[in-house]
């Protein structure tokens, strides 16, 4: 949070650990430990996971190539319900919606 300027910091209501790798197990102590030092809670972790998506950033140096084909844009479709499953499973959405209440 300290990395964080003063007059932002209170727009940062929860922690969602991103592209975890490894055992949950390990990193939930560190959840009260982060908890305790900066009052804010871990709503979610989401793992690492591999889509089959094009790349999303322009910069990428070896883009995917992709074309724009109802086949494909299907495949995306169904990555994406993948990808949203996986973030519900892995929030805590109670939570999140007693925040924006």
């Amino acid at each position: 949070m300290t990395l964080i300027e003063k007059k932002y910091q209170k727009f940062v209501k929860g922690f969602v650990f991103n592209k975890f790798r490894g055992n949950i197990d390990v990193l939930k102590p560190g959840f009260q430990k982060l908890k305790n030092i900066t009052k804010i809670p871990v709503i979610g972790t989401i793992p690492m996971m591999t889509l089959d998506l094009p790349e999303e950033d322009s910069l990428n140096s070896k883009p995917k190539s992709f074309v724009w084909t109802k086949k494909n844009i299907s495949k995306i479709d169904n990555e994406l319900n993948r990808l949203a499953k996986t973030v519900k499973n892995n929030l805590d959405i109670k939570t999140i919606e007693k925040m924006i209440q």
